[in-house]
């Protein structure tokens, strides 16, 4: 059986470097195999499994790859090793995810940075100048049409320059929340797969019943005030560190809902429904991640088990 997880972290590992454009999101499921691989194996054997997964990836990127490609795509193998400890140890999901988090993003900037020094660039400015191309594209676009008068013309040039303007300052904040997707749903998924394998033996408790520590609404608090400050600088870290956070809340209140349901019956058909309404929506991220907030003080009429007792799956 450890075979199949070795040519898993294989496949997810090499593919990337490979063909980058189309397969580029897989490497974001490497942590997926490992945590399957130490909560079967245990991390002495999976660690060794990892190991050769690691050096056959190696060869195959050297071949026919790249090999930037494939440094980028182990830094996702720590969040992978965390996570399956975590599980393996029956340690709080909520803290394996946000140990992982914190890791994954010193890792990210470590591997920019050393990459920025090796090539003579700067990958943060790269990406904001990318960012920066695609909405001038997108203006060029909208003055080129014949059928928009000039005001409306106008009205969309400001808007864009306004999102520009925006995403530049939050730019930090995405990739925050870039990792925080990235591990939650590597966790999600993980313990999904688990969990059908072997739905007796799950050492995490369903996603519905994870609550992040209530001392973290604090920094809700204190960023909210901070980006409501007229002051620009306070603005920016406020904002950046608020949008954060709210990512954090969103699965929060994702977690609520699910509980929700599940006291209410709802069909697993129409839950789908919801949750991808209220996923793919703005005003629903915002509206999941106030619902996350509330649930330190509101009791949704759902028992709240100990972090690291496991309840029914």
């Amino acid at each position: 059986m450890g075979w199949q997880y070795a040519t898993a972290i294989v496949i997810l590992l090499a593919l990337p470097t490979i063909w980058p454009g189309p397969l580029g999101w897989l490497q974001g499921l490497i942590a997926i195999p490992i945590m399957g691989c130490i909560s079967e194996f245990g991390a002495k054997r999976a660690y060794r499994l990892l190991a050769n997964a690691v050096l056959a990836a190696t060869v195959i990127a050297a071949l026919i790859g790249s090999l930037p490609a494939l440094i980028f795509a182990c830094t996702m193998l720590p969040v992978g090793m965390i996570i399956g400890n975590a599980y393996d140890r029956e340690v709080s999901p909520t803290k394996a995810g946000l140990m992982a988090v914190g890791v994954l993003l010193i890792l990210w900037l470590t591997f920019w940075s050393g990459y920025g020094a090796a090539t003579n660039t700067n990958p943060y400015r790269e990406m904001l100048s990318s960012m920066d191309e695609s909405l001038t594209s997108v203006a060029t676009l909208y003055q080129s049409d014949a059928k928009l008068s000039l005001n409306d013309k106008e009205e969309i040039a400001g808007t864009i320059q306004m999102l520009r303007e925006f995403l530049l300052q939050i730019a930090p904040a995405l990739l925050a929340t870039t990792a925080i997707f990235t591990v939650w749903l590597n966790m999600l998924l993980g313990q999904w797969l688990l969990n059908r394998k072997e739905p007796a033996g799950s050492k995490w408790p369903q996603f519905r019943y994870w609550r992040l520590p209530e001392q973290l609404v604090w920094v809700v608090i204190v960023s909210g005030i901070a980006a409501l400050i007229p002051n620009e600088q306070a603005k920016i870290y406020g904002t950046n560190v608020l949008i954060a956070v709210g990512a954090l809340y969103f699965f929060q209140g994702v977690a609520v809902l699910a509980k929700l349901f599940a006291k209410w019956s709802v069909p697993r058909p129409m839950r789908a429904f919801l949750f991808a309404i209220a996923m793919l929506q703005g005003a629903g991220f915002v509206a999941l991640a106030a619902l996350g907030v509330a649930d330190i003080w509101v009791n949704f009429g759902t028992p709240r088990p100990d972090h690291d007792t496991a309840v029914e799956q």
